[in-house]
C-alpha cells in the first residue's frame, strides 16, 4: 500500500490534499510525505508513524538521532551519508548499527551503507525532512534550500535562521489547481539566424523531449542539452515564497557543459527590487535583453556562483501553472543579446514544459 493510500482510508487528508501534494511533489520534488508536511496537512511526527507501519520498520525518533555515535558517523562519513540519504544512530546488542534511512527498503542502499561501515545494518524508518536536517546537524553540510522549511518547524534556529530570513512565514503554499493557460506570443516573427556552434540537441528535439519527459528531473535535463551550444550558461530556479530557489545550471566549456562554481542547488535568490527575474516572474512574460538594475546585484550573485563573466544579454522564461510562477528558466550568451529565434525557442519550450507537468500531474493522481 502507498503512504496517500493509507493516509486517505484512515482518513487523515483528504483527497483534495492528497493531490495538492502530489502537485507539489511533481513541481517541486521532494518525497510525498515531504510535500504533505510542508503544506501543514500533517506533522512529521504524524508521518513518521503511517511510514513506519508501511515499511514494519522502528522510528528514528529525534532522541535518537540526536544521540548518533560519533565513531560510526565518521566511519560513514559526509559524502556518502548525503547520498544515501543515511544517519548511523548506534551499534545495537547483536553486533549491528542502527541506521536511520529515508528508503530503508531499498536493498541497495542498505547493502551500500553496510558496506561503508564494515558490518551489517538495522534500518531504522526516517522522514525525509528530519533525516536531511540531521545530516545537516552532525556533518554541517547545509540542506539545500529547497529542503529548508519557512516557519520553523523542525528546524534549528542556529541553522536555519539565516537561510529563513527573506522567507515570509506560514510555510510553503500550494499552487491552484492546475489548468493549462494559453501563451502570448511575440509579436514579431523571428529572423534566421547564422551559422551557429555545434549543438547538443535540435531544437525539434528538445521539443520532443519535454513533450515525453517522464519525469521533472528529464525536463531540466533538456533544457540543459538545449543550451548546449547556444547559451554561454543556463539555470533554472523554482520559484517558492518570494524566492528563486535553484535547481539545475550549467556553464559553456569548449567541448561541453561545465559544472557552475557554485553548485546551483545551494543558490536561493529572493525576488525582490529590479532583476531580470523578477521582471520575468512579475509579468509572466519572457525577459530578453541586458540586466535592468544599474547595479543587477541579483544577477551578480547569480554570475558569481555560474563563475561566469558579465553577459552581453539576458533571457529568462518564466514557466506557468495556471497563473503562477513555477519555474524560472534564465539564460545568457556573453557577447551582445541572444538572437531573436533563440529567445522564442526558449519561450516555447517553457510553454511545452508548462504542458508536461499538467501532463505528469495527471498521471501521478492516477498512480
Amino acid at each position: 500500500m502507498k503512504l496517500g493510500t493509507l493516509l486517505l482510508r484512515n482518513a487523515v487528508i483528504g483527497l483534495t490534499q492528497l493531490e495538492g501534494a502530489l502537485r507539489n511533489q511533481v513541481l517541486y520534488g521532494g518525497r510525498l510525505g515531504t510535500n504533505l508536511v510542508e503544506l501543514g496537512f500533517i506533522d512529521l511526527e504524524l508521518l513518521s508513524g503511517y511510514l513506519a507501519e508501511l515499511s514494519g520498520l522502528p522510528v528514528a525518533t529525534p532522541s535518537l538521532l540526536d544521540a548518533a555515535e560519533l565513531q560510526l558517523l565518521e566511519r560513514l562519513g559526509a559524502d556518502d551519508a548525503h547520498r544515501l540519504r543515511a544517519v548511523p544512530l548506534a551499534y545495537l546488542p547483536d553486533g549491528s548499527a542502527a541506521v536511520a534511512l529515508v528508503e530503508p527498503t531499498n536493498d541497495d542502499i542498505v547493502a551500500a551503507v553496510a558496506e561503508r561501515i564494515g558490518g551489517q545494518v538495522t534500518p531504522y524508518i526516517v522522514p525525509e525532512l528530519r533525516a536531511l536536517y540531521y545530516l545537516e546537524k552532525h556533518y554541517g553540510q547545509p540542506r539545500r534550500p529547497r529542503f529548508v522549511r519557512p516557519g520553523g518547524g523542525d528546524t534549528d534556529p542556529e541553522l536555519g535562521a539565516e537561510r529563513r530570513r527573506s522567507q515570509p512565514p506560514g510555510g510553503i503554499a500550494m499552487p491552484p489547481a492546475l489548468t493549462l493557460e494559453p501563451r502570448r506570443k511575440r509579436p514579431s516573427g523571428p529572423p534566421e539566424l547564422g551559422p551557429r556552434p555545434s549543438v547538443a540537441v535540435s531544437y525539434e528535439t528538445a521539443c520532443e523531449r519535454i513533450d515525453a519527459a517522464p519525469h521533472r528531473e528529464r525536463i531540466a535535463d533538456v533544457f540543459s542539452e538545449y543550451a548546449r551550444g547556444r547559451f554561454d550558461a543556463l539555470a533554472i530556479f523554482l520559484i517558492r515564497d518570494g524566492n528563486a530557489i535553484g535547481w539545475r545550471g550549467c556553464v559553456a566549456a569548449p567541448a561541453s557543459l561545465a559544472s557552475p562554481r557554485t553548485p546551483i542547488e545551494e543558490l536561493s535568490l529572493p525576488l525582490g527590487g529590479a532583476s531580470s527575474l523578477q521582471s520575468a516572474h512579475d509579468t509572466a512574460q519572457t525577459f530578453a535583453g541586458p540586466a535592468p538594475a544599474t547595479a543587477h546585484p541579483t544577477e551578480t550573485r547569480l554570475w558569481t556562483a555560474l563563475g561566469t563573466n558579465e553577459p552581453g544579454g539576458i533571457v529568462v522564461v518564466p514557466i506557468m501553472v495556471k497563473q503562477r510562477v513555477v519555474n524560472l528558466v534564465y539564460a545568457h550568451t556573453l557577447s551582445g543579446l541572444p538572437p531573436p529565434q533563440l529567445v522564442d525557442e526558449l519561450t516555447e519550450l517553457g510553454a511545452r514544459a508548462q504542458a508536461a507537468y499538467l501532463r505528469l500531474i495527471r498521471q501521478a493522481r492516477g498512480a
